[in-house]
């Protein structure tokens, strides 16, 4: 039970790795749409949903 759950607390630092990420990316989202930025907002936001998909199937891995 331990291993268990020291694996799934390694494979949490990565979620956050990513998550934060993706907070990089919907920072730059908000800048690109204040300065009317529309393909720099759309690239950054594809950015960032990639980097939470991610996050999400480190958690699916993680509670399997």
């Amino acid at each position: 039970m331990n291993a268990k759950r020291e694996s799934s607390f390694s494979g949490a630092a990565d979620l956050v790795v990513h998550a934060e990420t993706a907070t990089n990316y919907l920072k730059e989202v908000y800048a690109a749409c204040a300065n009317g930025d529309k393909s720099a907002a759309r690239r950054s936001l594809r950015k960032a949903i990639s980097e939470l998909e991610t996050a999400r199937a480190l958690l699916r891995t993680g509670l399997e």
